[in-house]
């Protein structure tokens, strides 16, 4: 009989990394209340370590469910807070099926709902891909490097 039990860990529910100014969080399941401290300590982590605002981009993976009024609540909660340290949002929402088309309105009408969509501010995209000249033009320096980056570290598809 063996000494070591087998447990079966869960998957993490996010990720978050940080290139050149480039604050990444990707969702491949909906929050929970201890994810969104979690990323918050860490986005404040980030900032800390250039001391001005940072670009963001929230990526929700293809198969992540959608989130619940709770979640989504806390979610829109943690960008508010964290207003004030980002000078980009991108959020990117992967998928091509009609569900994931759907999702993208919702969160357009959202964002303007709630008063966080701001075409110079929040943008919402359908692939990483399409982020680079924002970066590009905000950091002055290669945003396709640093897309790709972000795709070696498993943060982007």
């Amino acid at each position: 009989m063996s000494a070591f039990a087998s447990v079966s860990i869960p998957p993490p529910t996010y990720k978050t990394g940080l290139i050149n100014r480039v604050f990444f969080i990707r969702w491949e399941q909906p929050p929970s209340p201890q994810d969104l401290m979690m990323v918050a300590m860490r986005f404040r982590e980030a900032y800390e370590a250039y001391r001005q605002q940072l670009c963001v981009v929230v990526i929700t993976g293809a198969k992540a469910r959608v989130p619940n009024s709770e979640q989504r609540k806390g979610l829109f909660q943690l960008l508010e807070d964290n207003r004030k340290y980002i000078c980009e949002l991108h959020l990117v929402m992967e998928g091509n099926e009609l569900q994931h088309n759907l999702q993208r309105i919702i969160a357009s009408a959202q964002l303007i709902v709630t008063r966080i969509y701001d075409n110079n501010y929040a943008r919402l995209h359908k692939d990483a891909a399409s982020i680079a000249p924002f970066l590009s033009n905000r950091l002055k320096s290669d945003g396709n490097r640093i897309i790709n980056d972000a795709r070696l570290l498993g943060l982007v598809s």
